[in-house]
């Protein structure tokens, strides 16, 4: 066993990367709706990510391949919260269509309510 300290901050890395990147697929699977599941399908699995690839900038160090980890790393952070913001603004407005957000409910009663009966 090598008792390289590089090799072992690097290990500390990948080992924090894939416990957030556990976190977040338990989260996916704990949270119920699509409005819930988007927190832990973009942040912690992109942080995640990102240490794992941090880990292995560590193990990799004085090779050329450190420019592709930080290019992947890059697009990961880039990326991830511009999906997340489109599938929640889809899923938000699906809810509201079906009727499944609640707090806007009674503000479609009261103009329901209006156009059926004109003299309320």
């Amino acid at each position: 066993m090598n008792d390289d300290p590089r090799e072992i901050i690097s290990a500390l890395f990948v080992l924090a990367g894939a416990l957030m990147t556990l976190a977040s697929a338990v989260g996916l699977l704990r949270f119920r709706d699509t409005l819930s599941r988007m927190h832990p399908a973009a942040k912690p699995q992109v942080l995640g990510l990102v240490l794992i690839l941090f880990g292995a900038m560590i193990r990799v160090f004085p090779n050329v391949d450190i420019g592709m980890l930080i290019l992947a790393a890059i697009v990961a952070v880039c990326t991830a919260p511009v999906i997340a913001n489109r599938v929640g603004n889809v899923a938000y407005r699906e809810s509201v269509e079906d009727g499944t957000i609640t707090h806007e409910a009674p503000v479609l009663e009261k103009f329901h309510d209006r156009d059926i009966n004109p003299g309320r």
